[in-house]
């Protein structure tokens, strides 16, 4: 998602100041990625910081190298998603179920523009969206935007969230049937084996469904399975 910054910070020839001023700037206005990064530099600064400090230790031809600074972005975002995922978990009700919604809003949209990824975001895995699928790369800004400020939330006033009973893994049964998932898929959650066996479509339809369940719980029982479903593994 940072290719598009190449051809802008291989332009950056002023002063250290001016430099690091068109830095920011190229990183915030990447193309459908504006409120991840504004929300980053805001809620995150000495992070943000650093990532434009990284920059600017590449030479002309570094920064001329769309592949280069994708390696670099593509680094910089998944061990920073790591590292505040925790603190997600733990941020209070408000924050958590906009975090939720987000995830909820991410695989609708994925399943109908780029459902190849839908399946594997499923499976747990890191996924990559074409910068051209402007619908799913606007849902992952989204939803990685909700989840900074979850994280945030949850590092200066985190909330502990005790683990689903018995009684709430049932409501939430009840709410994965009612979303109409077939019984067949319903019976395959809660088995690793059994999902990997299950093509992309399906395996999609599974992620739609939780996500779509766990948003139609009512408010005060959804931050309980929302923190033990988006914990990180």
């Amino acid at each position: 998602m940072l290719g598009a910054w190449a051809l802008a910070l291989a332009a950056c020839s002023a002063g250290p100041e001016s430099e690091r001023s068109a830095i920011e700037a190229s990183i915030l206005g990447t193309p459908g990625q504006e409120e991840l990064w504004r929300t980053i530099m805001e809620e995150y600064p000495e992070d943000f910081a650093a990532l434009v400090k990284e920059i600017e230790t590449l030479d002309e031809k570094q920064r001329s190298d769309e592949a280069a600074i994708e390696a670099i972005g593509a680094r910089w975002v998944q061990a920073f998603f790591e590292r505040v995922a925790p603190d997600a978990v733990r941020s209070p009700p408000r924050q958590l179920l906009a975090w939720s919604k987000a995830e909820h809003a991410l695989y609708t949209s994925l399943q109908s523009a780029a459902k190849q990824q839908c399946a594997r975001l499923t499976m747990g895995e890191w996924i990559t969206i074409d910068p051209d699928n402007q619908e799913a790369t606007a849902a992952i800004a989204r939803r990685n935007a909700a989840m900074v400020r979850a994280a945030s939330a949850g590092r200066q006033m985190p909330s502990q969230y005790a683990s689903p009973d018995e009684e709430d893994l049932q409501q939430f049964g009840n709410a994965i049937a009612a979303t109409g998932l077939a019984p067949p898929l319903q019976a395959a959650l809660g088995s690793t084996e059994q999902m990997e066996a299950l093509p992309p479509p399906q395996q999609c339809a599974i992620g739609v469904a939780v996500y779509e369940a766990l948003t139609a719980l009512p408010d005060e029982d959804e931050p309980v399975m929302a923190a033990y479903m988006l914990a990180p593994e």
